[in-house]
Formats: C-alpha cells, sequence, structure tokens
C-alpha cells in the first residue's frame, strides 16, 4: 500500500513541476499508473495531494536540519552550514522551487505550502534558537530575509553552474562569501 502512495506522490512532483497547480488528475494519475478513483481514494482532492507533495519535500528538506545546525557555536560556521544545506537543497530542487515561486507570485499556495514563508518561517525559527543559545540579541527576522534572498536569488537567477553541481572547494567559498555579508548586518 505504501508503495503506491510513493508511487503516487513521486508522480505528482513531477507533473506539478512541469504544470503547476494547472496539472490535472488525469494526468498525475496517467503518470503514476494508477486509475484516478485510486488518487482521490488516499488525497481526496488535488489540492490535498498538492500540499501533501510540497510538505513531504520542503518539510524533510528543511525543518528536520535547522534546529540540529542551531546549537553549531560559532556563528559564521553555523550560517555556513545553513548556507551549503538550503542551497544544494534549492539547487537539486530548482524546478520545483521555481514552480512553488510562481505559483506563490500569483497568490495560488495556501500558507501550509507558501515557499517563500516555509523558507523564512524555518530560518526564522533556527535563527532564534541559535542567537538565543548564545545570549546574543539579533533580529532573527531580519537575518532570515538576507538568507532568505541568498536562496532565492541562486534559484531564480543565471549561474554557471548550480549550486549542488559545485566542487565542494567552490561550496565552501561561495557560502563563507555569503555568511560574511551576513555577519555584517549582525555586528
Amino acid at each position: 500500500m505504501r508503495d503506491k502512495t510513493e508511487q503516487i506522490l513521486n508522480a505528482a512532483m513531477k507533473v506539478f513541476v512541469k504544470k503547476g497547480l494547472q496539472a490535472t488528475t488525469q494526468e498525475i494519475a496517467k503518470e503514476a499508473e494508477v486509475a484516478e478513483v485510486t488518487l482521490f481514494r488516499k488525497f481526496t482532492n488535488k489540492q490535498n495531494l498538492f500540499v501533501t507533495v510540497i510538505r513531504n519535500v520542503l518539510e524533510r528538506q528543511f525543518d528536520s536540519q535547522i534546529n540540529r545546525m542551531a546549537k553549531t557555536e560559532d556563528t559564521e560556521a553555523f550560517l555556513i552550514k545553513i548556507i551549503e544545506n538550503r542551497l544544494g537543497t534549492l539547487s537539486k530542487n530548482a524546478p520545483m522551487v521555481k514552480m512553488l515561486l510562481s505559483e506563490s507570485l500569483m497568490g495560488n499556495l495556501d500558507e501550509e505550502v507558501d515557499l517563500p514563508n516555509m523558507i523564512f518561517s524555518s530560518l526564522e525559527k533556527g535563527l532564534a534558537l541559535h542567537f538565543e543559545n548564545k545570549g546574543q540579541v539579533v533580529e532573527a527576522g531580519l537575518v532570515a530575509r538576507h538568507l532568505g534572498g541568498i536562496f532565492v536569488s541562486q534559484v531564480v537567477f543565471k549561474n554557471d553552474r548550480p549550486f549542488h553541481l559545485l566542487s565542494e572547494e567552490e561550496k565552501t567559498s561561495l557560502s563563507r562569501k555569503y555568511a560574511q555579508s551576513v555577519m555584517a548586518i549582525i555586528k
């Protein structure tokens, strides 16, 4: 039973990336190689399927690691970890990220799957936890906005190579530069 669910989620991801919310349940069922009724039995409607797909990917990729990283003592090292992690994830999932940004800008997404807000709230919580652990008073929202801008720009603006295809040395160098720019607004 779980295999069918995974099969549907993977197919839905592919179709949503290509067509956004304009995708039909018939297209998703065809891609998943299941009857449309199977789709509705598992997810009741297209919106529920979309939310499940997006939350599944984003929660697995974003929220699960930030609290662990927040325990890093050195703020610059913490920022580098966040930047490398987020840029790697966003870069690998660039088509989905672009689709979510587009749908978000058109006002088509519920708050629970609104990518910019998900990125921002996740970052803000992790940053607040880090600075609280250090006993520092820092405006976590401002830092989260700065980081969010870095992340979105890496996906939206043209790059020679996506972040996830850079060498480890190139990733570290770029992440360090971004971290230093964030450190400048913290001081």
